[in-house]
């Protein structure tokens, strides 16, 4: 029995390649947010995993005209509130940076219950709904704690960082991950109803995508595996 390996090429230079090694270098170079510098190449970084986004879902040109007016404006208003004393404004942008990061994650997710092989692009395409449901869920965390401020708690460091205010989006990324993957560290905790029902429903949406996908990935492998046996 012949074992295929999806391709290395594919998997970094496919369709999905380009979101993955942007979002990979978001998560790697996460120290750098530290230093004044660091975090503008980190803004940088993030918008253009933002537009490499567009590129996943460029098959559609209708959803792809949205979601271009969706980033720009987005982006706008995260300058405009950052510029100027009205910071709803930059939360508003931080809004459609989520629904532009859910739209991209959901039309991938579809293209890959469509596809009916396993490839390296498919691959890659199925990391990336995991790491954006991370980062989705991170600004989730943000504007909770923006709306319901002391919606964290923090055992480590300083009383208590004020991040609706310094506008620090690292520290729930961190916690995304956390949460997702069941680590739960204890340094970080979500303390009013709102943070802890959104905790849970990421640590269960982030199971239960692990679980459907190794299944479907499996399933479609085996099929076109033996798909190439009856060939030969």
């Amino acid at each position: 029995m012949k074992i295929h390996v999806p391709g290395v090429q594919t998997f970094i230079f496919g369709r999905y390649g380009s979101l993955l090694v942007g979002l990979l270098l978001l998560m790697v170079l996460q120290p750098a947010v530290d230093t004044t510098v660091g975090r503008y190449l980190l803004e940088a970084l993030f918008i253009t995993v933002l537009f490499a986004g567009l590129r996943a879902i460029g098959v559609n040109r209708r959803l792809l005209a949205f979601e271009v007016v969706l980033l720009v404006c987005s982006l706008a208003l995260n300058a405009a509130g950052l510029l100027t004393v009205y910071h709803d404004l930059f939360f508003l942008g931080i809004a459609g940076r989520t629904l532009f990061m859910v739209l991209v994650a959901l039309a991938i997710l579809m293209d890959l219950f469509r596809s009916s092989k396993v490839s390296g692009d498919s691959l890659a395409g199925a990391v990336c709904v995991y790491l954006l449901t991370a980062i989705i869920s991170a600004y989730g965390f943000l504007l909770i704690e923006y709306m319901v401020p002391g919606s964290f708690s923090f055992t480590l460091g300083h009383a208590r960082m004020q991040l609706w205010i310094s506008q620090e989006f690292y520290p729930f990324f961190y916690f995304s991950l956390v949460t997702m993957t069941t680590v739960g560290y204890g340094d970080m905790a979500p303390v009013t109803t709102a943070a802890q029902t959104f905790a849970t429903l990421e640590a269960l949406a982030g199971q239960i995508y692990l679980t459907i996908l190794v299944a479907r990935l499996v399933g479609m492998y085996l099929v076109d595996q033996q798909r190439k046996e009856e060939q030969e």
